[in-house]
């Protein structure tokens, strides 16, 4: 090797050499070849990790891999093109195993400018970079766990605390604030003490003491809210230990009341199972894996007459008719094995002998992932089946009418190509089934071709079109007046797939249609010039025509109700009354006026008299039509005369009627709520002498004041009424005690020490007040009355204002 080098290198790299074997390092000589470098040179230490005999004299590809090679090659060629040496550390492989090293590429310059060697010194770095690494990992480590614990707190759903050794808030999780409302501003620093309630402190401290010593602790507490409302919480405490030292407390509190309520739910769930199970109208047996019987209910018993002593007395297959006895094994295991629903058909023999057909669903029973039985659900499909049978019958039927219907029928594709037709739309056009289906034959005359487009749309979108009015043309050209109606076809996966349409050729109707219209018009002059509003209405409630005289009477134009329901700005409380008069007259035939309000467009109501009037055809009902008149000054006549009737009319308050009247409702709802009814009776003091002294406009000046201070003195749901004369009476019901009759007779007495004055003059008013108590004093009105009068009269007696209660 050293002859190599000298024959190469020259003396002076020959010398060099023999220093770099006392080197430890390994190092390495290379030669530039080419794109390549070549070992020229290795110190004993880089013999010792490669072989002279693999590397001297080689290229770099040529001792190692493709990729390491070509990277090892790009690193010499940067160093070669810079001529300044070059540091890195790399992973290499050896015959021993791999270590890391740290490079030195070194230029050797031979010539100013040229660089054909490279010294490469190769330091075994892997204890320390190990060690490096170690330290890296076990930092990621520390801040893995640090994340973990961070996320474990702040992701938890339930609440999370720490405390120091004081039982100090020192952190707290976002749950806290929620479960609590307290944010953690204003918790961290204060003691544990300030949340627990009273009766739980001493018991929760206990524990915190316990958790101190480095036990954990799992309780239950009560702590307020920052609502102050009290939370029940399930708390686990873990003592906080670094370095065998308790340092603080996390504790860990769940609100538990949810958690009751689950457990309520639960009960309440099993309890309605239980229901659902022993109350299901069909009958549901419960059987084990292996087809022991252990439950039926009542269902079950009502559809096949068996109990369940009877079932469980014998095997249930005993009751199977033979025949169907390998099916029913079948299905029971097929549901076991399969672990899903198995539903099929049976005949059934009900312990009285009936024959039945029966629908078996057999669910499996699996909790946690354990097969434990099935329940069998039966029903009794008897009826089913007949109605089936009924439903072939009616198809059959079906087809009879598609042959004999008067009216063209015929079924189109989603394109609306027509498939099939009826004789009666062969009759009708013209055209027959195969003109139809080739296309030779078309009854959309082309200016409607887009209407039919728009049908076949809604078609498709699910819609069904009932009487839409079109035209439509037959083989001759003839236009023809149709009412079609389009009902969508299904497939069984519910997609549509065509339509089936009816045509109705109204082209006679129409033309009697127009010649109605022309005498409608006549009737329309006379309605639009009466005073009285005349509305049209079809069978619906839909309002079809309304005469001007709406606009006059409750100023909005006619067209403002078109479309609208009949009852459209009716009073709500009258709107029942005018559908009543109105179903009258559709039920029964019977018409009926009623009295209601309608809403006039300023916002006030007018009073309207409306009187219902069918409109017939052929005698039967067709619309109905509806006159109102505006009653509104005969209903305020009405109202004046009714007041007249229920009130004083000096005074404006109730009068004996109201007050007689008033007394009987107040003792019905004592009756019924046991609560008691006071009557206070009160005439006025000296009120003949005011007469005398005063004149008659000064009584009833006094009388008016008397009314008034009356009114102001008792509640809202007392009644003060004129008797006559000066005589008053109250009624106070609903009362619990005497006490707020005596409170309501000293404030009237209280009411009526200001003096009035009239026409300059000081009257002085004054009273006094007689009060008797239901069911105390009496058990009907007129003894209640007869008794106040009694206290009235002994209250009397006294020379100033007073009230005595009857005794």
């Amino acid at each position: 090797m050293m002859k190599y080098l000298s024959k190469e290198l020259g003396q002076d790299i020959l010398a060099s050499t023999a220093l770099f074997d006392l080197i430890q390092d390994p190092i390495f000589l290379m030669a530039k070849d080419g794109n390549s470098y070549r070992y020229l040179y290795a110190n004993p230490a880089a013999l010792a990790i490669m072989p002279p005999q693999k590397i001297i004299g080689c290229l770099i590809e040529e001792v190692f891999l493709p990729e390491q090679s070509q990277a090892i090659i790009r690193q010499h060629q940067e160093v070669t093109a810079a001529q300044k040496p070059r540091e890195f550390i790399e992973k290499i492989q050896t015959d021993n195993g791999f270590f890391i090293g740290e490079i030195m590429l070194s230029p050797v310059l031979v010539k100013p400018d040229q660089c054909q060697y490279i010294m490469t010194v190769v330091r075994d770095v892997t204890e320390r970079e190990q060690r490096k690494e170690a330290l890296l990992k076990t930092k990621r480590e520390i801040d893995v766990e640090r994340k973990r614990l961070n996320s474990l707190v702040e992701n938890n759903g339930n609440a999370v605390f720490e405390f120091d050794q004081d039982k100090n808030f020192i952190s707290i999780n976002h749950t806290v604030t929620e479960v609590t409302g307290f944010s953690e501003k204003e918790l961290i620093g204060q003691s544990v003490v300030s949340m627990v309630v009273d009766r739980y402190l001493e018991d929760t401290l206990s524990h915190f003491e316990k958790a101190l010593t480095g036990v954990s602790v799992e309780f239950e507490t009560v702590i307020y809210t920052k609502k102050r409302q009290k939370a029940v919480f399930q708390v686990n405490t873990i003592p906080i230990i670094i370095e065998n030292q308790v340092n603080g407390i996390y504790a860990i509190a769940k609100e538990i009341s949810d958690q009751k309520k689950t457990e309520r739910l639960l009960r309440e769930n099993e309890q309605r199972y239980k229901s659902l199970f022993d109350n299901h109208p069909h009958g549901i047996f419960t059987f084990d894996r292996t087809g022991n019987l252990e439950s039926i209910n009542a269902g079950t018993e009502n559809i096949t007459g068996y109990t369940f002593e009877e079932l469980k007395a014998n095997s249930f297959l005993s009751i199977v008719m033979p025949e169907e006895i390998e099916k029913v094994r079948d299905y029971f295991y097929k549901a076991i094995n399969s672990e899903q629903p198995e539903r099929y058909e049976m005949a059934f023999h009900k312990k009285n002998g009936g024959l039945i057909d029966l629908q078996v669903l057999n669910i499996p029973l699996i909790v946690d992932g354990q097969m434990l039985g099935i329940h069998g659900i039966i029903t009794d499909i008897t009826e089913k089946n007949l109605a089936a049978k009924a439903l072939t019958k009616a198809k059959e039927e079906l087809e009879v009418f598609w042959e004999n219907s008067t009216d063209p029928l015929f079924y189109i594709d989603t394109k609306g190509d027509i498939l099939k037709v009826n004789p009666a739309f062969e009759e009708t056009f013209g055209f027959t089934e195969d003109e139809m289906k080739t296309g030779k034959g078309t009854i959309i005359p082309s200016h409607m071709r887009s209407d039919q487009d728009h049908i076949i749309g809604r078609i498709l979108d699910g819609e069904t079109v009932k009487f839409h009015d079109t035209l439509r043309i037959d083989k001759t050209g003839k236009p023809l007046n149709i009412i079609s109606s389009y009902s969508p076809v299904r497939n069984s996966d519910r997609k549509v797939i065509g339509a089936t349409i009816v045509y109705k050729n109204v082209t006679e109707l129409k033309k009697a249609e127009q010649e109605l219209q022309k005498s409608q018009e006549k009737y329309r002059l006379i309605t639009e010039s009466t005073f009285d509003i005349i509305t049209l209405i079809d069978l619906s409630g839909k309002v079809e025509y309304v005469s001007p005289a709406s606009e006059k009477v409750l100023g909005y134009s006619d067209q403002i109700f078109i479309g609208s329901p009949f009852t459209t700005n009716v009073h709500p409380e009258d709107t029942c009354n005018l559908i009543e008069s109105v179903a009258s007259l559709i039920d029964r035939g019977e018409s009926t006026t009623v009295e209601v309000r309608c809403m006039h467009r300023k916002g006030h109501y007018v009073w309207m008299e409306i009187s219902p009037t069918p409109v017939l055809s052929n005698g039967e009902l067709k619309q109905f039509f509806t006159i109102a008149r505006d009653i509104t000054e005969r209903k305020k006549l009405q109202d004046k005369v009714e007041k007249m009737a229920f009130y004083d009319h000096l005074t404006g308050i109730p009068n004996r009627r109201t007050f007689d009247d008033k007394l009987k409702k107040a003792i019905f709802q004592a009756d019924a709520t046991g609560k008691k009814v006071a009557v206070l009776m009160l005439d006025g003091r000296k009120f003949k002498q005011i007469n005398d002294q005063f004149g008659h406009d000064a009584g009833d000046a006094v009388i008016r004041e008397m009314a008034m201070r009356l009114e102001s003195s008792i509640r809202s749901s007392d009644t003060v009424a004129r008797l006559g004369g000066d005589e008053m009476g109250i009624v106070l019901p609903g009362l619990d005690s005497v006490e707020v009759a005596e409170q309501t007779a000293k404030r009237i007495l209280k009411s009526l020490e200001s003096p009035l004055l009239f026409n300059g003059c000081e009257i002085k008013i004054g009273a006094e007040i007689g009060i008797s108590l239901y069911p105390d004093n009496a058990d009907n009105e007129k003894s209640l009355v007869k008794y106040a009068d009694m206290a009235l009269y002994e209250a009397k007696t006294s020379d100033h204002d007073h009230y005595r209660i009857y005794n």
